[in-house]
């Protein structure tokens, strides 16, 4: 228990001695230093001093999973300046069983699928859980989506939203679990 509450306390520090040059982002990539501001404190904003370009991801992580060693994603937000789409990855994570083999996903709200995944689909063996004597099995179905689409989706609530995963074995649903801060992402991207 001391262990972790000294990594979360490390990772504290750390994240209050990173700041970003948001006037030298906001100079070389054409977006307003005011969005950047605005938008990159709950999120990952990076520079990219090759390309001019600002890379911007949000998720729905959960931090005491993620200090565990254990993948709480369920959707992730990537946006590059300078892209008119929004990679969207959504994460299936398994401790019994075999692989899923998910090859597609579909976005709802409701009852309404909003978007439809197929583009590329990742395999990853997770952390070992003590408690089920496995290691997690992440698949990662991934995409792009317009901005309209990623903006109904970060505006839901997010209790209403459902990722439906097709694969060898039929579908299965994730809702999603807890808040998250993707319309920051959409919210920079708009601004270009």
């Amino acid at each position: 228990m001391e262990k972790n509450i000294f990594v979360l306390a490390l990772v504290g520090v750390l994240a209050g001695c990173v700041t970003n040059d948001y006037a030298k982002f906001s100079a070389e990539s054409g977006l307003s230093e005011e969005s950047l501001t605005k938008n990159c404190k709950e999120i990952t904003c990076t520079y990219d001093e090759l390309k001019d370009r600002v890379q911007a991801t949000a998720n729905d992580s959960n931090v005491m999973f993620l200090l565990a060693g254990s993948e709480s994603r369920t959707i992730e937000y990537t946006w590059v300046s300078g892209n008119n789409q929004i990679a969207v990855d959504v994460f299936s994570v398994a401790l019994y069983g075999s692989w899923s083999f998910y090859d597609k996903a579909e976005i709802y709200i409701e009852k309404e699928m909003v978007a439809e995944l197929s583009g590329r689909t990742e395999r990853i063996i997770g952390s070992y859980n003590e408690s089920a004597r496995e290691h997690e099995k992440i698949e990662i179905v991934s995409g792009f989506l317009d901005f309209e689409t990623a903006q109904i989706i970060a505006e839901a609530n997010y209790e209403t939203v459902t990722i439906r995963f097709y694969g060898k074995d039929g579908y299965h649903d994730e809702k999603l679990p807890r808040k998250h801060d993707l319309i920051n992402v959409v919210n920079l991207a708009q601004s270009m």
